[in-house]
């Protein structure tokens, strides 16, 4: 008689090899059939002391950068006159002075993570209530976005300098094998932050009578922003150790001659290359050219955090799991769905019902939060521990160098084609549509060379091959 254990392990057997070989769409019956994960799963059990700190952290960091970096700042801009191209320059300005975080790097072995992150995040914190008080106290429309430019390039500034601090902190301070659980933590936290910013944003834009309304929202950020100070102060501050920081080849030119390096800051460069763009130009195009509300733009923006909050549950059960390519894949699939979706409505191929709206909102903000999941997870798995503050930093760098190019460039084009439009059959071709069918177009090609990302990097697994096959290792 045959036992029924054994069979039931040879099944699991098989589906962790499939999911180890990485076959996409041998994983979705899996993936479709997971169940929600238990509130438990993403409890802090298991995580070390003062990582639900972290959590805490990126909960109130979010109240600021959900306002201070989001539509609110779009829509402030845009009331004062600004077009695509400086709209786009506006967006570019936090992920380009992102390459702050190379002469950051140099400051956190002699001031440690917790001083470089709170002297960081504390003065820009300051910027946000400039920014507050020239909302009411200038009252020149040119002035206002000029004030407007400076202080997010400060606060920009300053949060490059000393962002790179924090992703070796946390990588110091969990353990590989419950990072998963933690980052998905740390994105529910931060989601759970977003959406009650993008709520209290739109409650204080519900009767927009006068662009000084805007100082509201910008107070709101900046007291969250201050509280979210206190909860570095309760971090660990953890010694980093020698080789983190040392500058054995540690150069950019020889972390771009590694291999595995490469892959991974290749295919981050073109995800937000892709998708750096998306989030501004989305509330220019409901504004500008669908003439949405203030409050209703907010509104909808909150969709995705809704969206993606939700899906981290599901998430949660999975990520640690089957490992990080499948939901990278999926986000990705999703993602085309979204510019399909938008190219759609500003084609007039489909009508921009709030229904329609906020079904795009929220589809984007299940592939975005667990991309975010997933691609974090996969960067402390194929960072090397050597030198790992300086390759964190070069990766920041070159990701957020992509993330300022995108709206830079997507703005300048659309500008340039300014209201021009062309018609095929139904379809309108116009700067809007333009964008979201190009979004569609360089999506297909990253989906495909995502199957390359597992959790083992390329060159760890060679070694090991090559390791197996000498006759040391036979031995």
């Amino acid at each position: 008689m045959i036992d029924e254990k054994p069979i039931e392990e040879t099944q699991t057997d098989s589906e962790a090899t499939k999911a180890s070989v990485g076959g996409f769409f041998s994983l979705l019956p899996r993936l479709a059939g997971a169940p929600l994960a238990p509130f438990n799963t993403l409890s802090a059990v298991g995580l070390p002391e003062g990582a639900t700190w972290a959590n805490w952290f990126a909960f109130l960091n979010a109240l600021s950068w959900a306002i201070v970096l989001g539509a609110p700042l779009f829509l402030y801009a845009k009331n004062l006159g600004a077009g695509d191209a400086l709209l786009g320059l506006l967006a570019a300005l936090p992920p380009l002075l992102a390459v702050l975080h190379i002469p950051g790097a140099y400051l956190i072995p002699p001031l440690g993570y917790r001083r470089m992150m709170i002297l960081g995040w504390g003065s820009r914190t300051i910027m946000i209530f400039v920014m507050a008080a020239s909302m009411v106290l200038v009252h020149s429309p040119v002035l206002r976005l000029a004030a407007s430019f400076v202080c997010i390039f400060l606060f920009s500034a300053l949060r490059g300098l000393a962002g790179g601090a924090w992703m070796p902190w946390m990588t110091e301070l969990v353990p590989t094998d419950v990072r998963g659980k933690f980052f998905l933590r740390d994105q529910l936290y931060g989601q759970s932050g977003n959406l009650i910013a993008t709520l209290a944003a739109a409650v204080f834009l519900a009767d927009y009578t006068h662009v000084a309304q805007f100082c509201w929202p910008f107070l709101f950020a900046g007291v969250g922003g201050a509280i979210s100070v206190l909860c570095l102060l309760r971090l660990p501050d953890i010694q980093t150790p020698a080789h983190h920081h040392s500058m054995q080849r540690t150069n950019i030119t020889n972390m771009l001659g590694e291999d595995t390096f490469r892959l991974l800051a290749g295919f981050n460069v073109a995800y937000m290359l892709v998708l750096g763009g998306l989030g501004v130009f989305t509330v220019a195009f409901l504004r500008g050219i669908e003439h949405f509300s203030q409050s209703g733009i907010v509104l909808l923006n909150g969709m995705s955090v809704f969206g993606g909050s939700m899906s981290l549950f599901w998430c949660g059960r999975v990520l640690d799991r089957i490992g990080s390519r499948p939901i990278i894949r999926l986000s990705l699939a999703a993602f085309v769905l979204v510019f399909l979706g938008w190219w759609a409505v500003a084609s007039h191929l489909l009508t921009a019902s709030p229904v329609m709206i906020g079904g795009l909102y929220l589809l984007t903000g299940v592939a975005g939060i667990n991309f975010a999941a997933a691609n974090n997870r996969l960067q402390t798995l194929w960072i090397p521990s050597t030198g790992r503050n300086h390759y964190f930093a070069v990766l920041l760098v070159l990701i957020n160098l992509a993330a300022g190019a995108s709206p830079l460039v997507w703005g300048l084009m659309l500008e340039l084609i300014g209201s021009h439009q062309w018609h095929i059959s139904k379809a309108s071709v116009n700067r809007y549509s333009i964008f979201f069918a190009c979004g569609v177009i360089f999506l297909l090609p990253l989906w495909l060379a995502a199957r390359r990302l597992a959790d083992q990097p390329p060159s760890k697994v060679a070694g090991t091959a090559k390791a197996v096959g000498s006759p040391r290792a036979a031995q």
